[in-house]
């Protein structure tokens, strides 16, 4: 199972955990089965720009749609990052 790191704002849709396994073979398969499980998530499908996706420390380029064809292993870590802009 890939271990999702979830960012402090949207742990108030996965009863405040910091850490949640989810099974899948790819990234695509991963987030869905995330925001299968915390329905209230689905803002990372319905609004993708509003995050980057980290692997393992390595950002992954691409949009959600692209994700079918990044494969993730059992032991990877995914990072959910919400870009802070600012001046």
């Amino acid at each position: 199972m890939a271990r999702i790191i979830i960012p402090f704002p949207f742990r108030k849709h996965t009863e405040n955990r910091r850490e949640v396994d989810i099974e899948g073979a790819s990234l695509s398969q991963v987030i869905e089965g995330l925001v299968h499980r915390y329905p209230g998530l689905k803002t990372i499908n319905d609004q993708p720009a509003l995050l980057s996706v980290f692997i393992n420390g390595r950002q992954v380029q691409g949009k959600t749609g692209e994700w079918d064809s990044v494969p993730l292993r059992s032991d990877d870590e995914v990072s959910l990052i919400i870009p802070i802009a600012g001046g």
